[in-house]
């Protein structure tokens, strides 16, 4: 379950001497305060949504929201609206998915190089992420290499979901016959995307 909703915080509060309190005709009773509402997720604020704000008297506790406020204790509010400044740590959401997004273009950019790296080299045993025309993934391994001839055996399941095919490799999974491609072939492969993954399970 996805908990998510909005919270403000104090942003900045304003002595108003000149107005008196409408409630109690007090002098120099009255400060506003202005808030910043953000939206989060999981309480972890996300982006800013706005400002908000209200009047109190110090002598009788009349609270005036910024939408109920006589104009001309609502034209210093907008006033002090305008100088508030919302604090970075209203956007820390953005920049926790800022980050999370920029790690996985650059792990994606890597793994990308090592399985460049891992089909130029091919092992016995080297496990290749294969996705078919249907968008299921499966598995081949390498079950000789022969200068640039590699023989591989084909998994006879398939998985929708890329994460979970590993699970695949099992020894009674693999009872089609080998066959032989090409370094050439499995580069290209690689490249159309058709092999989205390079395994080299740890001798």
């Amino acid at each position: 379950m996805i908990i998510y909703g909005s919270n403000s915080s104090h942003l900045l509060t304003k002595p108003i001497p000149e107005i008196t309190c409408e409630a109690c005709g007090t002098a120099e009773s009255l400060r506003i305060s202005v808030f910043g509402r953000y939206a989060h997720i999981y309480w972890i604020p996300l982006l800013p949504v706005g400002k908000l704000g209200a009047s109190e008297c110090s002598n009788c506790r009349f609270v005036s929201r910024h939408n109920q406020m006589p104009p001309t204790l609502k034209a210093e509010f907008v006033a002090l609206k305008k100088q508030a400044k919302t604090p970075v740590w209203h956007y820390a959401g953005l920049a926790i998915i800022a980050l999370i997004t920029l790690s996985s273009f650059v792990m994606s950019g890597f793994n990308s190089q090592e399985d460049k790296k891992l089909i130029a080299a091919p092992r016995v045993g080297d496990l290749y992420h294969v996705r078919g025309e249907q968008g299921n993934y499966s598995l081949l391994k390498v079950v000789e290499v022969n200068g640039n001839i590699i023989m591989l055996q084909a998994n006879s399941y398939q998985t929708t979901n890329s994460s979970n095919v590993s699970e695949l490799n099992k020894p009674e999974n693999y009872d089609e016959p080998p066959f032989d491609l090409t370094r050439f072939d499995l580069e290209a492969m690689l490249q159309k995307e058709e092999i989205v993954d390079v395994e080299r399970p740890s001798l």
